[in-house]
């Protein structure tokens, strides 16, 4: 097995460890959000492959078998955490589970980030722009930014970002806030160093995804202030 295959898996385990770690600190590491979890995890990793296969043309350009095959696709994170979170909200509701779990995964997911974009850089996938500066990498037949390295290092510094935050942040549910935040962000600053194809008025679908969860957070924020005053 190569390395990038071998991080890429390991990215998983690394989050399924902090998940694991951030339940029994909330007292939570019951029997049912191990369900959860283990449900939330399958179904991103499900996400991720499929939503990367269609992307390179499955199963037009790639035969139906190659979604059977483990070393195609799986890297795509905004997929993985689309199909990752329907995952998480299906198995909730199925054990009648109310209390919200997102805390949990606010921690795990940059964690094992971390590690899988290191994968990414040793797979040659998510590559980045053309570029011929200090640090340029040679992939894909030309110089380029180390796109996965960047993100290697944003979703590492934003896990300890929310691992300082975590003992200030009493709310349920604020963490994994934050976590979306830090995350569309920097996702979308990154975008701008890493390989893009189809772009919509200068932007990536990626970018429009991230760019619609920030604004979807201001919003929810915006409500959230003005609804003790609207109660009164």
């Amino acid at each position: 097995m190569r390395l990038g295959e071998l991080l890429t898996g390991a990215s998983y385990f690394v989050g399924a460890l902090v998940f694991l770690w951030a339940a029994r600190q909330r007292k939570m590491a019951t029997q049912g959000i191990g369900i959860v979890a283990a449900v939330g995890f399958l179904s991103g990793m499900l996400g991720a492959k499929l939503t990367q296969l269609i992307a390179q043309g499955w199963p037009v350009s790639l035969p139906a078998t190659a979604a059977l095959d483990p070393r195609i696709g799986g890297r795509a994170l905004v997929g993985g955490l689309i199909f990752g979170g329907l995952g998480v909200e299906i198995a909730k509701r199925q054990l009648g589970i109310r209390r919200s779990t997102g805390d949990l995964f606010a921690l795990a997911l940059p964690a094992g980030e971390a590690v899988g974009r290191l994968g990414c850089y040793f797979n040659g996938c998510c590559y980045g722009a053309s570029y011929r500066g200090i640090g340029a990498v040679w992939q894909h037949e030309a110089w380029r930014h180390p796109s996965q390295l960047y993100s290697a290092a944003s979703a590492a510094a934003l896990f300890v970002a929310l691992l300082a935050l975590r003992p200030h942040v009493q709310k349920e549910g604020a963490l994994f806030k934050l976590y979306l935040a830090g995350f569309a962000a920097s996702r979308l600053g990154l975008e701008f160093l890493r390989h893009r194809e189809s772009l919509v008025f200068g932007l990536s679908p990626v970018q429009w995804f991230c760019v619609e969860i920030l604004v979807t957070l201001a919003l929810v924020a915006a409500f959230a202030r003005r609804r003790p005053e609207l109660e009164k």
